[in-house]
């Protein structure tokens, strides 16, 4: 099940060396990359600090004791939809206003009533005939190895739709008084800049709050995080009651997951089907879970309330700390070397 492949939230113990850092070290190290990245965005066309920054994010895997594959496994869904909206965002329309200069010129197409109308009847014929090998009722076409063939075939169709109606519709859009508009895109330097940025910031911040999440125990976390937070106990901020709802988040996550693969299971034992039938059924399936999925999320808010009120849970006072010591030589020693290497390629 995709829910599964969300992991953030999720701690899994272990004794790598990623796990026996200090929380407050993983968050400091978390704030070193989002201030590295934004000054990044200053020198342009300046790669450097985001390959250290991937190269370090790499390192962090090494030493987490996961997978690359099983990063891999959860980052390549999201991963692709950044990569996805990218290339539909990139080329611009060369009839729209841009600045910088430009980078690379496609050829343009002339988008001639004869073209358009091909396009609508082929995207007609293949929803045609993706809809009959649907529910065609051959022993062959109901395999299961056909229908996934069928499902990829769809979902690569859709997308190849999806890249080639965005461009055409701006086409239309920026050139309405011509008698036959052109589809002529065009990539600047600025675009293809902040583009890079923008996935950077992907490739380095999302595996970032995932081993974090990983290597880290939400009370540990959250003590690291109250620890850092202290200084606003002087301009009387709730640090208490904040890191209470962040650590209550982060325990839901999981519990949430795990709720929605029960009613998932529940609802396939009485018959009901998420991945076969027509669109409209598979709709109505997942719309069923949403009354339960809602009922029971809100019943175990109440009974967290309620534990809490019954073991006369305060937040006034000092709280001891269980998991967050005093800084050991690894963690000076991973502060400086991140540090300094980030420092270093914003400087050269």
């Amino acid at each position: 099940m995709f829910l599964r492949n969300i992991s953030l939230g999720i701690y899994y113990p272990g004794a790598s060396f990623l796990h026996r850092l200090q929380a407050r070290t993983k968050l400091l190290l978390m704030l070193f990359f989002v201030a590295g990245l934004v000054l990044a965005e200053r020198s342009y066309w300046d790669f450097t600090p985001y390959l250290v920054a991937v190269a370090l994010v790499i390192c962090g895997v090494a030493c987490s004791g996961t997978s690359f594959r099983e990063m891999g496994r959860r980052l390549w869904f999201l991963l692709l939809l950044v990569v996805l909206g990218i290339v539909i965002g990139l080329p611009a329309p060369a009839g729209a206003s841009y600045n910088g200069r430009v980078l690379y010129t496609f050829p343009p197409l002339l988008l001639s009533s004869a073209f358009l109308t091909g396009l609508a009847l082929g995207t007609a014929l293949l929803l045609t005939a993706y809809l009959l090998l649907l529910l065609l009722p051959f022993p062959s076409v109901r395999g299961p190895r056909f229908r996934r063939w069928l499902k990829r075939a769809g979902w690569l169709t859709l997308l190849l739709l999806s890249l080639l109606a965005v461009p055409v519709q701006n086409a239309l859009t920026y050139q309405p008084a011509q008698g036959m508009p052109r589809l002529a895109l065009v990539i600047t330097y600025d675009d293809f800049w902040s583009y890079s940025h923008f996935l950077a910031f992907f490739l380095v911040l999302y595996p970032c709050s995932l081993l974090l999440t990983m290597t880290t125990s939400p009370v540990a976390l959250i003590e690291g995080l109250s620890m850092l937070m202290a200084p606003l106990r002087w301009l009387r901020l709730p640090v208490d009651d904040f890191a209470l709802m962040t650590l209550i988040a982060l325990r839901f996550i999981p519990t949430l997951i795990e709720e929605a693969e029960q009613l998932v299971k529940a609802q396939a034992a009485r018959g009901a089907s998420f991945s076969a039938g027509t669109p409209r059924e598979r709709v109505q399936s997942l719309l069923a879970l949403f009354v339960p999925f809602v009922r029971n999320t809100l019943r175990r808010a109440s009974e967290l309330a309620v534990a809490l009120d019954a073991r006369g849970y305060q937040v006034e006072g000092r709280q001891t700390r269980l998991y967050e010591k005093s800084f050991a030589w690894r963690d000076y020693l991973v502060l400086l070397v991140v540090g300094g290497l980030l420092l270093t390629a914003l400087l050269v």
